[in-house]
């Protein structure tokens, strides 16, 4: 069951309709059609021609009621504006509403199909006698003496020639521009070229000039033609051929000319149009002076008989070639001796044809100008959606039903009104005039308009051809079938929405897991018809209507209706991508967007991405400079492939073979990389809306993207290759283990290689362990008997350098390296070949290595054992402070306790050396559960300051608490010594119970 229920289908039209009531130009239609969907658009009224920003905003009645109004000396009234913006259709309204009157004779011209012969012939209707019969003749036999169009196009060439060559020179002008016409319009120039066998196929081309408008006079206009007056352009004279040579010397010295200068081929095209008219007449038969005869003859005809004339012509363009004749007709003026009839003309015309070629008598006999192309601000109560509800009107009436209606005068039914989800449909999709606007709400038809805007004009034409037809013909089936919105529709309509739902957080929070195809759906569905506003859910009609489930969780936005009102909704919570308060968004994140959407990204937002991605990468690859540094990773064709900022890539063409390349069709390297951005323009996680989560999203990416590296530059290879590197470098592992190197303990080969050459941590105060410090000398120092940490590395570097000739390795084979540090082949037997010293001090020095358990003995003598301390040091060390100060008030503080050396030790104590002390200790205890790698990180372990401060105090506090115990002792108590004895004898205890542990160790008496 669709969602109108029962056996309904999920549209309301038929798809066949569309293209019906649809057609390319209004004139096309049946007059049912045209009036059903007619509707009022606005249109700039001014009095006079040259004054764009004057007039007013009035609709097509100010129209009717201007032709009715119109004065015989005032008789041009032009309508404007660009191509497609609905001048025909407002000449074919004026043409059925105006009063029918026995006194008019009305000559509507079409737009198309009329040819040259058919528009003289329109004309010689109205005109009888005997000059009316010779023009009928003469008309007659010039369009058959052209009716082939190959040899009506090969005429005018030949005519255009001629007349350039003896009309287009001028002695007026520029001295440059008189030579260069002198030079286009001699036998040289111009007609060497259109005489030139050579470039004929280019000056006949069938979508040229020539081919155009001999097309024209011939069969009239087709849908597919323009309404600017057919002429060439500079462009069409930027002629080049194949056999160019063996064109004629003339012909190639002018092409080269007009090639070669944009300035030079506008002048010839100039020089081109100048003569197309006169050409024209000469091979039609019929010329402009053969219209102005016939139209006044028809005027003083119907003077005669008390008549006026009005003419309606839908393009005045189609009058190429004779306008002059029509101009002339127009405003010529009776006279005692030519008495002629009062004659009106209503003219569609592009503007930029109006001002350009019309001639001055035009301008001071026009009465009105009606101008469709409104200026910038003007306010118009024009609506789009009401412009488009009618045809979706017409289209579900169907155009039988529409011409049936008309026919019996009947008002305009309105097909929603049977429809059983009237009211849900409008109330989600919205309607116009009470015509719904399904399968289109307000905010998807504005945005499938823009996308067909070139400048963000509203072009009725447009509108109709390119939006509404396409979704009621084509996506029809679509609908039905649940598979709307599709990805021809996202893409015919692309750059209408490409400013919607751009985050890909949001496009998140609309998919449905494991269901690509819904998801893709949904987003398109949000992206046209929602309010802007990011991940919401829609009107439950339209989810129902296309098959597109809600979401759970997310909040719902306003209807169709409610969103003209820009309330904003609470942002919703879920478990997938989470709201936050509106931020804007940084222009780099809003450049990421862009990038998903369109691949497009400057220049400078590239190389900062760039270096975005390749810090972070590079950070985590934890190369630093040195032996193994960062620098050996970059700079050198040695060393290729290489990780600089250049290895990432966002363009898809130039993927292959790049290091790091990023893919705007993979939403992980999107939404990581707007992450990035975000955080880049903020500075810190914190700052970003739900930056922790977008933190962890990125360091998962940043695993990926650090892995796709670290494989494309350390590629896996048996580790066979080279044993005697595994067993160098898992020597020099372990030396570096017992340096205290924490990169040596890390599983990634990136850390371990790195710990191979890195310094060891500098200890502030090596003679506290002795055993340590020697182990740690033992391996670095120098010995003829084996070789140290630095002479293995050297021997490492020559199995895993690159080198110049016999210079210091210039960079280490890292492919090689990573293999051999691999856990899996740390015992790789040696090879024969290897020298016995390289052995010998390998084996020397794991056995000095292995000797760890005096390194326990070491540690345990000086990390405390606080397990008795029984809480905090601070609390500890402040109640037993305050003991020692009430017994020196009381003058019974025993010699030997110094208050301010105790409150000293304890403050240099820091908050986390209890912990450190205690958790060294218990895994000192635990020795027999540990690994070896955990022992030796343990004993190497940068933990002896906070043991020595908290020793130190631990001292001072054991002695405090023997002379305080010895001198309670010793002393008959008061019954205020008894009370506060009572009080702190927990205290006592813990303490001497601590102390007795201490026993065996030493003291040290210094504070840092």
């Amino acid at each position: 069951m669709s969602w109108r229920g029962g056996i309904l289908p999920a549209t309301c039209w038929n798809s066949n309709e569309a293209t019906d009531i649809i057609p390319v130009e209004a004139e096309s239609t049946s007059a049912g059609v045209f009036l059903a969907t007619h509707s009022t658009i606005p249109i700039m009224q001014r009095a006079q021609v040259g004054n764009a920003t004057s007039g007013k905003v009035v609709d097509e009645r100010a129209l009717l009621k201007a032709v009715q109004d119109q004065p015989d000396d005032q008789p041009i009234i032009p309508i404007l504006g660009k191509s497609g913006t609905g001048k025909s259709h407002l000449v074919r309204w004026l043409r059925a509403n105006l009063e029918a009157k026995d006194s008019t004779r009305v000559i509507f011209v079409p737009k198309h199909r009329v040819s040259l012969r058919g528009i003289l012939e329109l004309i010689l209707e109205h005109a009888t006698g005997e000059k009316a019969d010779e023009l009928r003749a003469k008309v007659a036999t010039a369009a058959e003496a052209a009716a082939d169009e190959k040899t009506a196009q090969l005429k005018l060439r030949g005519a255009l020639a001629v007349n350039i060559e003896t009309r287009s020179a001028r002695n007026k002008g520029s001295a440059e521009e008189i030579e260069n016409r002198a030079y286009l319009a001699s036998a040289q120039g111009l007609p060497a070229l259109f005489g030139d066998e050579v470039f004929r196929g280019r000056l006949l081309t069938e979508k040229g000039p020539i081919a155009r408008l001999v097309r024209e006079k011939l069969n009239g206009k087709g849908t597919e033609d323009k309404e600017d007056a057919f002429g060439f352009s500079a462009e069409d004279l930027n002629l080049s051929v194949d056999d160019v040579k063996k064109a004629g010397a003339a012909a190639q010295q002018v092409t080269g000319a007009l090639t070669s200068d944009l300035g030079f081929r506008e002048l010839a095209a100039t020089m081109i149009n100048e003569q197309l008219g006169p050409s024209v007449s000469e091979v039609f038969g019929v010329g402009g002076d053969d219209l102005k005869q016939i139209l006044t003859d028809v005027r003083a005809e119907l003077n005669k008989q008390g008549l006026e004339l009005l003419v309606l012509i839908e393009d005045f363009s189609i009058f190429q070639g004779i306008q002059g004749g029509l101009i002339d007709a127009i405003t010529l003026i009776s006279t005692v001796t030519q008495k002629l009839c009062p004659m009106r003309v209503v003219m569609a015309v592009t503007t930029g044809y109006f001002i350009n070629q019309m001639p001055e008598t035009v301008f001071t006999r026009t009465y009105r100008v009606f101008d469709l192309d409104l200026p910038d601000g003007a306010a118009t109560g024009f609506s789009p959606a009401g412009f488009a509800a009618r045809y979706l009107n017409a289209v579900r009436m169907g155009a039988t039903a529409l011409d049936a209606a008309h026919d019996r005068k009947d008002e305009l039914t309105n097909a929603c009104e049977q429809c059983p989800v009237n009211s849900r449909c409008h109330a989600a999709f919205g309607e116009a005039d009470g015509f719904g606007l399904f399968p289109f709400n307000t905010a998807s038809l504005e945005r499938a308009i823009k996308s067909q805007s070139s400048n963000g004009s509203f072009v009725a034409r447009d509108v109709l051809t390119r939006v509404v037809r396409p979704v009621l013909h084509r996506d029809q089936a679509e609908i039905d079938a649940g598979r709307f919105p599709s990805d021809g529709f996202a893409t015919e309509f692309k750059s209408g929405a490409d400013d919607q739902l751009v985050n890909i957080e949001d496009q998140v929070r609309l998919r449905t897991p494991g269901d690509t195809e819904l998801s893709e759906r949904r987003v398109r569905l949000v992206r046209f018809w929602g309010s802007g506003r990011g991940a919401e859910n829609l009107d439950p009609t339209i989810h129902e209507a296309f098959g597109i489930p809600q979401i759970d969780g997310l909040e719902d936005f306003p209807s169709d209706d409610e969103q003209q009102e820009h309330i904003i909704a609470p942002e919703p919570v879920d478990d997938r991508p989470t709201e936050q308060a509106a931020t804007v968004d940084p222009p780099l994140v809003k450049a990421v967007d862009r990038w998903r959407t369109t691949e497009e990204l400057d220049q400078r937002d590239r190389n900062l991405l760039r270096n975005i991605v390749h810090n972070a990468v590079q950070s985590r690859l934890m190369f630093e400079d040195g032996l193994g540094g960062d620098s050996l990773w970059r700079g050198g064709k040695e060393l290729a492939p290489t990780f600089e900022g250049n290895s990432v890539e966002f363009s898809q063409a130039k993927h292959a073979g790049t290091v790091l390349p990023i893919d705007r069709t993979n939403d992980d390297d999107v939404r990581a990389l707007r992450a990035l951005a975000w955080v880049n323009g903020l500075g810190s996680w914190g700052d970003v809306p739900d930056g922790e989560r977008l933190q962890r999203l990125v360091e998962a990416r940043m695993q990926v993207w650090t892995e796709r590296v670290t494989h494309v530059l350390l590629p896996p290879v048996l580790a066979e290759d080279d044993p005697e590197l595994v067993r160098l470098a898992h020597t020099l592992l372990a030396i570096a283990k017992s340096l205290g190197i924490g990169d040596a303990y890390k599983p990634d080969a990136t850390s371990r290689i790195r710990a191979l050459f890195a310094p060891p941590p500098v200890r502030p105060d090596p003679e506290l362990r002795p055993h340590l410090a020697s182990m740690q000398s033992y391996v670095a120092s120098d010995t003829t008997s084996r070789l140290n940490r630095y002479q293995l590395q050297q021997r490492l570097l020559r199995r895993a350098s690159y080198s110049q000739g016999v210079g210091k390795p210039l960079a280490l084979d890292l492919a090689k390296l990573s293999r051999a540090v691999r856990d899996a082949h740390a015992d790789v037997e040696w090879p024969s070949s290897i020298p016995e010293l390289v052995v010998k001090s390998v084996g020397i020095i794991t056995t000095r290595l292995d000797e760890i358990d005096v390194l326990r003995t070491e540690a345990m003598a000086l990390v405390p054992d606080l397990s008795d301390l029984g809480g905090d040091i601070a609390q500890v060390s402040a109640e037993l402070v305050t003991l020692v100060i009430e017994r020196a008030n009381d003058a019974a503080l025993p010699e030997g306790i110094n208050v301010a050396e105790l409150q000293a030790a304890a403050r240099v104590v820091k908050t986390g050396d209890q912990k450190v002390v205690e958790t060294i200790r218990s895994e000192l205890n635990n020795w027999s559960g540990l690994t070896a790698d955990q022992r030796m990180k343990l004993v190497t372990g940068d933990w002896d300051g906070s043991a020595r401060r908290v020793k130190v105090w631990l001292a001072l506090a054991e002695r405090a608490v023997d002379l305080l115990a010895n001198s309670l002792g010793k002393s008959a108590a008061c019954d205020a010594q008894h009370e506060y004895a009572h009080a702190q004898q927990k205290l006592f205890e813990d303490l001497t119970t601590m102390a007795d542990s201490l026993g065996a160790v030493p003291a040290r008496e210094e504070t840092e």
